[in-house]
């Protein structure tokens, strides 16, 4: 007997050496030739660090998870032979991304081809079946208008760009550098890669020596880290905002458009959104008549009363018009942005505002509020006081989601509102150029990951498709 427990014990000791060798080895192999060396920022998402928090959730709350989970899907070995067919693995230990200075606004993310071949089959069969045309040359490549993805590939890596405008051309030379040229990084002493493997976070970014973490535990999310801006005070240490109180939501910033820096990104990232070409309404304009300083709320509901025209026919025959007044709840919207007194002008001159109502947001009527330097909208007509607040962050966002989803009921998100509690995001600019970023998202139960409470709660058939 003691001979088969030292035989026992000395198999269980191998395999837990074993695993920490393979935990080890693939933290940094599943890193390595995947990021651009002259990447601006990355992002790991630690595919194994889930499915280990996941397991251990299952072992401490295993009625939550057989009462949950479906035991019919394909068995893992199966999983492993379809992976294999594809001649590429779509689920590594670890899924990195990086962004690129020169092509803003896009993510990328490169993935090694075991199989050449069965990796060529299967890219076909996928991109056939969404109808996406692939083109021979150096490498192959594809664009998926539907999705904004880009796939570049030969024998050795697949290449992938999330990119909204959807052009290959600003993508190609990334593609080149990492398909032709190999310009990836390698070295494991690399800042980045050197962060990366010391991360044990689900999410962990990196830029320069900026470094944030993002942790799914049981009933909750936490967000936290330090960035670091290019130059000190950015932004500003403190903020004046218009307040709500007891608000389901409210949202407040300051992006500081006198830092030419910060006007210039945000202008190049609003000007993507169609929203703004519809409503003729020019980001570069938009950005420079405003201060930065944007609040947004929602509390409770109001009344609006809509126009609806119909048509009849008098004695004569003739079409005649005939508007009757309807009244419509509405939830209390309130939004506010800083500004010179030339906006609201600019505003109405391109037809946004008409008549003292917001035009650009059609779905309820957002009617203008006469203030000095701030332009404001309101769902509701009377005019509500909303006191000067002094915050100390720079951005702040939180929530309630169940008084939320009262407030907005937004379609089939109930479920969510009843999986979820509280959202809340700060971000506060401290001495020199350090900025400390906390947040968490918590859910109803406490003693279940977040994730697989959401997993598992939003599958079900009232919940979001």
């Amino acid at each position: 007997m003691k001979k088969f427990l030292k035989i026992t014990l000395s198999l269980l000791g191998i395999a837990v050496i074993g695993y920490f060798i393979y935990v080890e080895y693939q933290k940094s192999a599943s890193l390595k030739n995947r990021i651009h060396v002259n990447a601006d920022s990355v992002l790991k998402v630690g595919l194994h660090d889930f499915q280990k928090t996941i397991l251990l959730d299952a072992l401490s709350s295993p009625m939550f998870y057989w009462d949950n989970a479906d035991f019919s899907s394909s068995s893992k070995d199966d999983e492993d032979k379809k992976e294999d067919k594809k001649g590429i693995n779509l689920k590594p230990y670890s899924l990195v991304f990086y962004t690129m200075k020169e092509v803003k606004n896009t993510l990328f993310t490169t993935l090694p081809i075991k199989d050449s071949e069965a990796f060529n089959a299967y890219a076909l069969a996928y991109l056939t079946a969404k109808k996406v045309t692939i083109i021979e040359g150096d490498y192959t490549y594809a664009l998926d208008e539907k999705t904004k993805i880009i796939y570049a590939w030969n024998n050795e890596n697949l290449a992938i760009a999330y990119a909204p405008k959807k052009s290959f051309e600003l993508c190609k030379p990334v593609f080149d550098d990492v398909l032709l040229n190999k310009k990836l990084i390698s070295d494991t002493e690399h800042p980045y890669l050197k962060s990366l493997i010391a991360a044990d976070d689900h999410v962990t970014y990196v830029k320069d020596s900026s470094v944030v973490h993002l942790n799914f535990n049981d009933g909750n999310a936490y967000l936290s880290g330090v960035m670091y801006t290019a130059q000190p005070k950015e932004f500003k240490e403190s903020m004046k905002y218009l307040a709500t109180p007891e608000a389901s939501l409210l949202l407040y910033v300051d992006a500081n458009f006198s830092n030419t820096a910060h006007a210039s990104s945000v202008t190049d990232l609003l000007k993507d959104f169609s929203f703004f070409e519809k409503n003729n309404i020019e980001a570069d304009s938009l950005v420079a008549k405003s201060t930065g300083i944007v609040s947004l709320a929602v509390k409770g509901t109001t009344l609006q009363t809509d126009s609806i025209v119909t048509y009849e026919y008098d004695d004569n025959f003739d079409k005649v018009a005939t508007v009757a007044l309807q009244e419509k709840e509405a939830p209390f919207i309130f939004l506010n942005i800083a500004s010179d007194t030339t906006l609201k002008s600019y505003l109405k001159k391109q037809g946004a505002i008409e008549n003292g109502v917001l035009k650009a947001l059609p779905m309820y009527s957002f009617y203008e509020k006469d203030t000095t330097s701030e332009v404001s909208f309101s769902t509701q007509k009377e005019t509500l006081n909303h006191p000067f607040k002094t915050g100390s962050y720079f951005f702040s966002l939180s929530a309630n989601f169940k008084s939320l989803q009262k407030d907005l009921k937004i379609p089939k998100a109930d479920k969510l509102a009843a999986l979820l509690k509280t959202v809340r995001i700060n971000a506060q600019q401290l001495e020199g150029n350090k900025i400390v970023l906390e947040g968490s998202l918590t859910a109803e139960n406490n003693e279940i990951n977040i994730i697989s409470q959401l997993y598992f709660g939003l599958q079900k058939s009232d919940s979001i498709p």
